[in-house]
């Protein structure tokens, strides 16, 4: 080999070293997994921008990750979804993985580094995962969406684990018309945990409040499970910029009151008065408490402008000991106050 041809060799394994490692690894943050999960499951999609067809190789960069598929030949504009499986460390703490998309044999045309935070195990999985919902068992003992808007959609993700003694194929699961219910990874094994991520579509007409039901899943055909879900609506809140010539405006005679000392088994009541004092109908949709000790007896729902009606609240101090703070949430149609809570104390003793 003459020198002219050593010195262009050199050059130019130089400028592939220097375009390799000029290649920046683009970072997916894959949050946070309990340490009871053994294995984690996850799709990342990679589409070829380049000006021709691509035989694409995955490659693995960290020994607890696996990839399903490590070849693609895709034509411009195709895109590639690589799934992966990652075996996940039995000891809480953050670790990286990497994989890399390479053209031909080793040129390299995008990185991706994966972040992961692994949660200590509980001591006990049955101790925490305690409520069954059959063929799962779960933290919760009511799926709780927590609160939002009407007409927005509430989502949240649980963690369950499978007892039912073989493997769940949970691919196409169903529940209705306005809820989704999905499981990550679709096939959970026997003893093994999973992601399931339940979504709500609520109704723009809906009532506010709370609300409570047994939600059916139906897998091939047959009932999975029935799931206890709740959630709060509320009503949308009003724009900065909208502009309302005409609403209703509620007002409450109290916002707290105190029973003050109350006897084991005593009843105590107050009267509150309710009132509309804009200038269209109030309609009082619903009222909520979060005790059986206390209730309520409403006159009237639908107030129009001026008027207004009593609200009869009876606390009662059967089985209650000690300071006892209780709460009535009023939903109304006010735009600008949508829920009122009222809040009662009381003394038993």
């Amino acid at each position: 080999m003459t020198r002219l041809s050593r010195l262009t060799l050199i050059s130019f394994m130089c400028l592939v070293y220097t375009v390799l490692g000029a290649q920046e690894l683009e970072f997916i943050d894959l949050g946070v997994v309990e340490g009871e999960f053994r294995t984690l499951h996850k799709e990342v999609a990679w589409v070829n921008t380049t000006h021709e067809q691509v035989d694409l190789r995955v490659v693995s960069k960290s020994r607890n990750l696996m990839v399903s598929r490590e070849s693609f030949s895709l034509a411009v504009g195709d895109t590639a979804h690589i799934a992966f499986e990652i075996a996940l460390a039995q000891r809480p703490g953050y670790y990286e993985y990497e994989i890399q998309l390479l053209a031909g044999e080793d040129f390299l045309l995008h990185g991706m580094q994966f972040g992961l935070q692994v949660l200590a195990a509980e001591i006990d999985v049955f101790r925490a995962y305690r409520n069954i919902h059959w063929p799962f068992r779960a933290k919760e003992n009511v799926f709780n969406l927590q609160a939002g808007y009407k007409g927005d959609t509430l989502r949240k993700t649980f963690d369950v684990f499978n007892l039912s003694g073989e493997n769940l194929s949970l691919e196409n699961v169903q529940a209705n018309d306005s809820t989704w219910v999905t499981f990550e990874p679709k096939l959970i094994k026997h003893n093994q945990f999973g992601h399931m991520t339940i979504a709500v579509l609520s109704g723009k007409k809906a009532p506010s409040g709370f609300q409570r039901y047994n939600l059916e899943l139906i897998n091939e055909g047959k009932t999975l499970a029935n799931l206890p879900i709740q959630f709060t609506l509320l009503p949308p809140p009003v724009q900065a910029d909208s502009v309302v010539h005409e609403r209703p405006i509620f007002t409450s005679s109290l916002i707290n009151h105190d029973f003050k000392e109350v006897k084991k088994g005593q009843v105590r009541e107050v009267e509150v008065v309710l009132a509309n004092v804009g200038n269209a109908e109030l309609v009082i949709e619903q009222l909520e408490t979060n005790c059986t000790c206390l209730t309520y007896s409403l006159a009237e729902s639908k107030l129009q402008p001026g008027s207004s009606t009593v609200l009869t609240v009876t606390f009662d101090a059967t089985n209650r000991s000690g300071l006892e703070k209780k709460t009535l949430a009023v939903f109304t149609n006010d735009p600008n106050n949508p829920t009122q809570v009222l809040t009662f104390r009381a003394h038993v003793k």
